[in-house]
């Protein structure tokens, strides 16, 4: 409440009292109005701390908002001369298999490195080709949940032959990328030092 009291010369008392006095519409305009100069992360907080202090104090007749921080920041997706010259730069097949894994599946780096052979058994010993990723409920909650996603021709060719040279367990417990994540990224970013250069 303190930025509020700086913007408005209006104490939190004061605020209070006269949001019971008017239209619950001028109470947010005025949370609005004077939030609007600030960062979208700061403006966002800022605007929870205002109804939540509202709400705890017994004033619950604020117009319903889908109150939301959209992240500025933005990465655009890899282009594929992009991949394939990561790609290239890779000799293990572990490492490759996690570059073609992501640029197919577009799951994360820390679900690739969970994914287990368990997650593509049905569909990979079923010969069914995109390959389904079946995750546990856990993979799905939260702000990076994991999505509905497949495998495609390349990961699948790749993984047989990790299967084949015993790189890769056939067994439901396996992990398909055997490796630590600070291990993949460190090739990774290793690779992109050597010329690379990614978005």
């Amino acid at each position: 409440m303190g930025r509020f009291q700086v913007q408005t010369g209006i104490s939190p008392e004061e605020f209070l009292r006269w949001s019971k006095t008017v239209e619950s519409v001028e109470v947010q305009d005025l949370i609005d109005k004077t939030s609007i100069d600030f960062k979208p992360a700061i403006q966002f907080c800022y605007r929870v701390a205002i109804r939540s202090f509202l709400r705890h104090n017994g004033y619950n007749s604020l117009p319903r908002t889908d109150l939301q921080y959209v992240s500025q920041a933005w990465h655009r997706a890899y282009k594929r001369e992009e991949i394939q010259g990561l790609f290239a730069q890779l000799r293990e097949k572990h490492h490759k298999l996690f570059v073609v894994m992501a640029a197919e599946s577009g799951l994360r780096s820390h679900v690739l490195i969970e994914l287990r052979y368990s997650h593509i058994l049905e569909d990979l010993e079923g010969r069914t080709t995109p390959v389904a990723i079946r995750l546990e409920p856990r993979f799905y909650v939260g702000k990076k949940a994991a999505g509905y996603t497949f495998l495609g021709q390349g990961s699948v060719g790749l993984l047989r032959e990790c299967i084949e040279k015993g790189l890769v367990e056939a067994r439901p417990e396996a992990r398909l990328i055997p490796r630590s994540y600070y291990g993949i990224w460190a090739t990774l970013h290793r690779a992109q030092q050597k010329g690379w250069a990614g978005p």
